[in-house]
C-alpha cells in the first residue's frame, strides 16, 4: 500500500508541477536512469539483489519495481528537471531537497511500512550516497548526456566492484 499511495503522490503532484507537455525535453533523462535501473534489475536477478522491493503481498516483486520506476521515480524526476533553478545556492537547496526526499521516502517506506528490503550489505546510507550521485547526474544528463555517460562507467564500476559483481 505505501508503493501505491506514493506513486499516487508522485503522480498527482507531477501533473501541475511537471512540464509533460515538454516532455520531449527531458525524454533522453527520464530514459537514461529508466535504463540504469532496469539494467541492475537484470543484472541483480542473474547476481543477487542489494535491495528488493517489496509487493506487500498486493503484487509481485517484478511489478513492485515497474510501480517504483514508471509510477513514483520517472514523475518524480521529471519534477526535478522542470523546477530546475537558475542561481547557485537556490540549485544546491534543489538538489539537496531531492536527495532528502528520496532517502526520507525510502527510509520510511523500509523502515514502517516493509516496502523494501535491504541484502548484500546494502542499506539507507548506500542509498543516499547514491541519490547523492544521482541528482546531479541527472540535470548533468540534461546538459550533456556525453559528459554523464562517461562519468557514469566509473560510478557503475565502482558498485559493481564494491558489491562483488565483477
Amino acid at each position: 500500500m505505501y508503493q501505491i499511495a506514493i506513486a499516487l503522490w508522485s503522480i498527482t503532484a507531477s501533473i501541475p508541477k511537471g512540464e509533460w507537455r515538454n516532455l520531449d525535453k527531458y525524454y533522453p533523462t527520464l530514459l537514461y536512469f529508466a535504463v540504469g535501473n532496469l539494467a541492475y534489475e537484470y543484472i541483480a536477478h542473474v547476481k543477487f539483489h542489494l535491495w528488493k522491493m517489496n509487493g506487500d503481498g498486493l503484487f509481485p516483486e517484478i511489478i513492485a519495481d515497474f510501480i517504483a520506476l514508471f509510477l513514483i521515480v520517472i514523475p518524480a524526476i521529471l519534477i526535478y528537471l522542470s523546477k530546475y533553478p537558475k542561481t547557485p545556492k537556490e540549485r544546491i537547496i534543489h538538489i539537496a531537497k531531492w536527495i532528502l526526499i528520496f532517502t526520507i521516502v525510502e527510509w520510511v517506506g523500509g523502515k514502517y511500512f516493509n516496502a523494501i528490503n535491504y541484502e548484500n550489505g546494502w542499506n539507507i546510507w548506500w542509498s543516499f550516497l547514491f541519490n547523492l550521485c544521482m541528482f546531479p547526474m541527472l540535470r548533468l544528463h540534461y546538459i550533456s548526456f556525453k559528459k554523464a555517460l562517461l562519468l557514469s562507467v566509473p560510478f557503475t564500476l565502482f558498485y559493481l566492484l564494491w558489491f562483488h559483481y565483477i
